[in-house]
C-alpha cells in the first residue's frame, strides 16, 4: 500500500519523539453512532502507549442533496492522506442527519523514542493481535453488532493492519515491518456509542479478558451464527450456571457462610442453583426459568433434541438478562499474560 500526504508531516513531536502510525481496517465495517466519530482514546499495544482515533463525520452543510455519498473525514493529520491519487477512504454514513456510520479504517499513533524505534515498533506489532482480539470480543458483548458474525483470524502477513513511518523530506510513508492482519468481523447491529468505544479500548489496552460467563456467552453467539443451535443453548446455559454460582458464592461470603462450597455440592444442577439463589435472597426476575432455559438445555443434552434458531435466541436472551443483573462487571481484573 502506497500512501502520500499533501501536507508536510512533522517527524519530531512531543520533544524528540518519532511518530509511528498504524492503519487498522475493520472487515466488515464497524458500525458507530455519531457521538463516537472523531473520538480519540488512549491505548496501549504491546506495552507501548499511543492513541486510537476514529474518522470524523462528513463536512455536511445545512442541507445536502446526497449526504450518504459523502465519505467520512480522515482522523487528524491523516485527513489529507492519499492512496492511488485519491483521498483515503475511512468509511461512510448510513443515516442522515443522525450520522450513524460504517467505519472502514481507524488510525493508531505512537510517539516513540528514536533510539528504541525498531524494538518498540516490533513490540506494537507483536502485541496488536491480543489487543484486537479483546477489542472485537468487547464490541460484540457491549453492543449488539457482531453477535451473528463469526470471528476469523487471517494469516498474520495479510493487509489489514499497516505500521508506517514517515521519512523526513519525503511525502510518502514506509512500512517498518511486515503488515500484520487480524480480521475484525463485525456484522451490522447496534451502533457503537462513544462511551462503549472508550471502555472497549481501555479493557483491550489493559489486556483484561472477559469473565468466564461472558466467554461462554460469546461461544453461544458464535454457535448460533454457525447454525449449531444445540451448542448455542448449551453454552448459554453454562454461562448462566457460572454467573449464578459466582453470585451465590459472593452472597455466602457477605453473609459469613463458612461452608459455601459444600452447600453448592448439594445443588449441583442448574435448577438447584436457581433454588439456592432464591434461598439465600438473590433477586431474580419473576420468570419460569425451568421452562425458558433448563428444559431446552436438558432436551438437547439428554434427549438429542435439535432446536431451531428461535429457541436458541430465546434462551440466549434470557441468559443475557440474568448476566446483566448478576454479573454486571464484564471483565476480569487480572491482565492476560502474553
Amino acid at each position: 500500500m502506497s500512501l502520500e500526504s499533501t501536507h508536510e508531516i512533522s517527524t519530531v513531536q512531543d520533544g524528540s519523539k518519532k511518530p509511528l502510525f498504524g492503519i487498522v481496517k475493520f472487515s466488515p465495517s464497524l458500525c458507530c453512532a455519531a457521538n463516537a466519530l472523531g473520538c480519540s482514546v488512549d491505548v496501549s499495544v504491546g506495552g507501548i502507549k499511543g492513541t486510537l482515533t476514529l474518522p470524523s463525520p462528513p463536512d455536511w452543510g445545512i442541507k445536502e442533496d446526497d449526504p450518504l455519498h459523502m465519505p467520512l473525514l480522515g482522523p487528524g493529520q491523516a485527513r489529507t492522506w492519499k492512496q492511488g491519487g485519491n483521498l483515503m477512504f475511512w468509511g461512510k454514513p448510513h443515516s442522515y442527519p443522525d450520522g450513524e456510520s460504517a467505519v472502514e479504517q481507524a488510525l493508531f499513533q505512537f510517539q516513540l523514542d528514536p533510539e528504541y524505534f525498531e524494538s518498540d515498533a516490533e513490540r506494537i506489532y507483536n502485541g496488536f493481535g491480543p489487543w484486537l482480539d479483546l477489542f472485537e470480543k468487547y464490541v460484540i458483548l457491549l453492543s449488539t453488532q457482531g453477535r451473528c458474525s463469526r470471528v476469523t483470524v487471517k494469516h498474520p502477513r495479510a493487509n489489514q493492519i499497516h505500521l508506517l513511518h514517515h521519512e523526513e523530506s519525503k511525502l510518502g510513508f514506509n512500512h517498518i515491518t511486515y503488515p500484520q492482519s487480524v480480521a475484525v468481523n463485525i456484522a451490522t447491529g447496534g451502533d457503537l456509542q462513544r462511551e462503549q468505544f472508550e471502555e472497549i479500548s481501555r479493557m483491550s489496552s489493559e489486556l483484561l479478558p472477559p469473565r468466564l460467563e461472558y466467554i461462554l456467552l460469546l461461544e453461544a453467539y458464535m454457535a448460533r451464527k454457525d447454525k449449531d443451535y444445540r451448542k448455542s443453548i448449551i453454552e448459554a446455559a453454562n454461562a448462566l450456571e457460572v454467573s449464578l454460582t459466582n453470585r451465590i458464592l459472593e452472597e455466602f461470603k457477605s453473609q459469613g457462610v463458612v461452608y459455601g462450597e459444600k452447600i453448592l455440592e448439594k445443588y449441583r444442577m442448574l435448577g438447584g442453583r436457581f433454588e439456592l439463589a432464591k434461598t439465600v435472597g438473590i433477586p431474580l426476575p419473576d420468570k419460569d426459568y425451568k421452562k425458558l432455559v433448563m428444559e431446552p438445555r436438558n432436551n438437547v443434552v439428554h434427549k438429542a433434541g435439535f432446536p431451531d434458531e428461535n429457541l436458541a435466541r430465546q434462551v440466549i436472551s434470557e441468559v443475557e438478562e440474568v448476566l446483566q443483573l448478576l454479573s454486571p462487571m464484564i471483565n476480569e481484573t487480572t491482565p492476560l499474560k502474553v
